[in-house]
C-alpha cells in the first residue's frame, strides 16, 4: 500500500463505550474548526468524507449480563460499521490509497480499523503486514470476565486487539484473514502508557512484559519525546510494511490540555506529544491516523480542538515534502 496527496476522512460520532457523554460530538467539532478547509490549504487535492454511522451512538444507562458489556449491541454495531466503511475506502482506491484519517469518538473501534487494513493488505500481491503505533495512557486490558467487571467497553480495547483471556466472542470477527488477532508482540507498540495510573493493573503490565510487548512509558516520552518516537517507529518499521497510528488524547497530560474524555496525569505535555506524533507521521509506512477520546464538552470555544487540528494538518501537509 502506498499513500498519495489525497486523504479519506471517516467520522465516527460514538460514546456508547463509556459512561461520560461528549465523545460523540468530536467529529462535528473537527468539522467546526475547519479541518477540511485546512487540509485543502495544506495541499491535499482530493479529500473524501465518510460517515461511518447514520446517527451518533450514545451511551444509555443499562444493565448487562455476565460475560458481556453495557450497550453491547450498540458497541458491536459501531465496530461493524467502522470496519465496513474503512474497507470500502480501501477497496475503492487504486494502489495509492488515500491517507486514512479517522475521527472519533471511541478508542474501542481500533479492532475494526485494523481488521479492514489487514484484509486489504492480505489481498495484495505479495501480502503485506500491518502494524499499530498505539498512543494511549491506559492498558485497556480489562475483560467481561474480570471480578467486579463494570461492563465498560472502552476499557477492553487492548483485550480485543490482542484477544487475551476474557475477550468477547462477538469481537472475534475483528481479526486477520487467517482468523488470528489483529495485533501480537511483533506488530504493535504501546506508546505513552502511564505506569503510575491507578487504573493500570500490575497483572496487565505483567502480561505485556511477560509476552515481550514493546511498551514505552509516558515518563520516558516526557523526557525525550522525539528519541522515544524514533525508537518505537524503527521497531515497527523493521517488522511491518504499513503502520496505523492511534492517538488517544488521554496520553496528553490534562493540567494544560484537558481535552480527553477521562483525564490521565501522564506528565506528557501537548507539545511533547506532538513532537512524538510528528516523528511517526513523517514515516512513509504510516498510512493512517485515528484520533480518539476527544470530548468537546471539555473545550468551550473549541480552542483545544483547533490547536490539535492545526498541528495534525501541518504534519500531514509536510508528508512527502
Amino acid at each position: 500500500m502506498a499513500t498519495s496527496r489525497s486523504i479519506s476522512i471517516t467520522y465516527v460520532p460514538a460514546d456508547c463505550g463509556s459512561i461520560i457523554p461528549g465523545k460523540s460530538k468530536a467529529p462535528k467539532a473537527f468539522q467546526d474548526v475547519g479541518i477540511v478547509e485546512r487540509l485543502h490549504e495544506a495541499g491535499f487535492t482530493i479529500i473524501e468524507e465518510h460517515h461511518a454511522l447514520d446517527r451518533p451512538a450514545t451511551y444509555i444507562a443499562t444493565s448487562f449480563t455476565p460475560g458481556g458489556v453495557r450497550n453491547e449491541d450498540a458497541n458491536i454495531s459501531v465496530c461493524e460499521r467502522v470496519r465496513s466503511t474503512i474497507a470500502g475506502n480501501l477497496k475503492s482506491s487504486s494502489s495509492q490509497i488515500p491517507f486514512q484519517l479517522i475521527l472519533g469518538g471511541e478508542c474501542c473501534m481500533s479492532p475494526a480499523i485494523l481488521t479492514a487494513l489487514w484484509h486489504h493488505a492480505d489481498s495484495l500481491s505479495p501480502p503485506q503486514r500491518v502494524g499499530l503505533l498505539y498512543i494511549d495512557a491506559d492498558t485497556d486490558l480489562s475483560s467481561p470476565t474480570d471480578p467486579g467487571c463494570t461492563g465498560i467497553f472502552a476499557g477492553m480495547n487492548m483485550t480485543h486487539l490482542l484477544r487475551t483471556s476474557g475477550a468477547m466472542r462477538r469481537m472475534e470477527q475483528f481479526s486477520r484473514s487467517s482468523g488470528e488477532p489483529v495485533c501480537d508482540p511483533s506488530n504493535i507498540v504501546l506508546f505513552g502508557m502511564n505506569m503510575s495510573a491507578s487504573g493500570n493493573k500490575s497483572e496487565h503490565f505483567a502480561y505485556l512484559f511477560d509476552n515481550s510487548y514493546k511498551v514505552v512509558s509516558s515518563a520516558s516520552v516526557a523526557r525525550a519525546p522525539e528519541q522515544r518516537a524514533r525508537e518505537a517507529l524503527k521497531y515497527l518499521e523493521d517488522e511491518v510494511d504499513v503502520i496505523m497510528v492511534h492517538l488517544d488524547v488521554d496520553s496528553i497530560d490534562p493540567q494544560l490540555f484537558p481535552l480527553a474524555n477521562v483525564p490521565n496525569f501522564t506528565g506528557v505535555t501537548f507539545d511533547e506529544m506532538m513532537q512524538s506524533l510528528g516523528v511517526f507521521l513523517r514515516s512513509d509506512k504510516v498510512i493512517g491516523l485515528t484520533i480518539a477520546e476527544v470530548n468537546p464538552d471539555h473545550d468551550p470555544g473549541l480552542r483545544m480542538v483547533e490547536r490539535l487540528t492545526a498541528e495534525i494538518v501541518d504534519m500531514l501537509g509536510a508528508r512527502g515534502k
